[in-house]
This record gives structure tokens, sequence and C-alpha cells, in this order.
């Protein structure tokens, strides 16, 4: 289960950057095109996300994104450490993660900030859906 991490400074111009490497990681992983579109769009606003939330606590310690190689499915974890920033001021974010991902958590810690876990299974390219004839 190898795991990669990315660590950015929290500031939105370093969003773009986080959504190439998450982007590279799942092509690299053979995840579908359709899949790694998703991976593109969810961890640009769950890492925007995470920098707003560090920036309005300002904590300038960078926002963590860990990559997970765990066949047959690729997770990603963004971590922010804005603890105790209050409620959340992003649901519309967190709404287009659901929608993207099939699998997301998110985990809460008073003294430490928020973790968005997610998480994609490789389509398998022989599941049936196309017929040959």
């Amino acid at each position: 289960m190898p795991v990669s991490t990315l660590a950015i400074p929290p500031d939105t111009e370093q969003v773009r950057v986080a959504r190439l490497v998450a982007t590279a990681a799942a092509r690299r992983m053979g995840l579908a095109e359709q899949q790694i579109d998703d991976v593109r769009l969810a961890v640009g606003e769950a890492v925007g996300r995470a920098v707003v939330r560090q920036q309005r606590a300002g904590v300038p310690r960078p926002v963590q994104i860990r990559m997970v190689d765990d066949y047959p499915g690729f997770v990603i974890e963004v971590v922010d450490t804005a603890a105790g920033v209050g409620p959340d001021e992003s649901p519309l974010a967190l709404a287009v993660i659901t929608g993207l991902v099939p699998t997301v958590d998110l985990d809460e810690d008073a003294h430490r900030g928020q973790v968005v876990r997610m998480q994609w299974v490789a389509e398998d390219p022989d599941d049936g859906s196309v017929e040959e004839v």
C-alpha cells in the first residue's frame, strides 16, 4: 500500500498543483478517464476548502494531501489543521465532493482540524458494460 504525501502552503494558487499531482497519481493507478476527471474536480474542491479553512484560522502550516494506492482502490486524504474554526461555511464544496466520489468520510477533531477521505475503486475494463459483436 504505497503512500505519497504532498504538502502545500495554505494558498489558493497552490490548489492547481494538488489537482495535477492527484490526477497523475490516479492515472498511474489505472483509473478510467471519467474517474480521473472526478478525482481532479473532487481534489480541487477538498484542497480549496482546506486552504480556506486554514486561512480563516490564521494557520500557516501546510495542507497535507495523502494519496494511497490501495489496490483495487485509490484513496486521497486532504488534511487541514484549522482546529476550532467553527461551523463549516463550505457545504457546497462538500456536496460537490459527495457527488463526485463513491466513498467520502469527513473526520473532525476539535484539536487538530479535519480530514476529508475520498475513495475510488478502479473500474474493471471487463465488467461486461460493452458488448462484443
